[in-house]
């Protein structure tokens, strides 16, 4: 006997404009669980019943679960399906928070002397709560950061990494570094750079007027 959907006519706004998709359909479907609509423990249906009741393709509303998996809002059970979670996120972040606020003691660590006259003077922008707004020179577009490529890549590029990249390496540092350090003095500071020397008390620095 096929299981039952406990919901197969769930009103759900039409998408708009170049949305993707599966973005349209995991905001639905997110703000019909925020709403209550869709109740703590409530079964979703299969994502191919999903999927023809909405003309969707399979690969688009398994994305669109996946990231409300990925975010809390719903769980999965082996050959039983896909259920709203018992717990929203916002709640479990809540309740933790609270916990930790009546463990922790309050600490009465203050800077030294020495720190407080280092950052006198020193104005210290306030944390924005705008990620991603526009023409912000101190703020980059964090929103917009590729950080699935990024990790990827930087997994790939560790697991096939030479040993040497976990030594002490050269004591003067990353060679391609100092070269591009050395080159970017000579071009915007007029000065010489000898790549290959160590640092000395003089160092090894030189204005490139003195060479002429």
């Amino acid at each position: 006997m096929p299981k039952k959907e406990t919901f197969q006519d769930l009103a759900l706004t039409p998408p708009k404009g170049e949305q993707e998709l599966w973005r349209w359909l995991y905001t639905e479907l997110r703000a019909a669980i925020l709403s209550g609509r869709l109740k703590p423990g409530a079964r979703l249906p299969s994502t191919r019943s999903l999927a023809k009741q909405h003309s969707l393709s399979r690969g688009t509303v398994v994305a669109a679960f996946d990231q409300l998996l990925s975010e809390g809002y719903i769980r999965t059970q082996v050959s039983s399906g896909t259920y709203v979670a018992p717990i929203m996120p916002d709640q479990s972040l809540q309740a933790s928070r609270g916990r930790s606020a009546l463990t922790l003691p309050i600490s009465k660590a203050t800077l030294s002397k020495r720190a407080r006259a280092m950052i006198h003077g020193i104005d210290v922008l306030a944390p924005s709560h705008s990620v991603g707004r526009a023409f912000r020179s101190y703020e980059p577009a964090i929103d917009l950061f590729p950080v699935e490529l990024w990790s990827r890549v930087a997994s790939r590029v560790l697991r096939h990494a030479p040993r040497s990249l976990y030594g002490n390496g050269a004591a003067g540092g990353y060679q391609p570094l100092r070269r591009a350090i050395a080159d970017y003095l000579k071009r915007e500071r007029a000065y010489v750079a000898e790549v290959g020397r160590e640092l000395t008390e003089a160092g090894p620095f030189r204005k490139a007027a003195d060479e002429a």
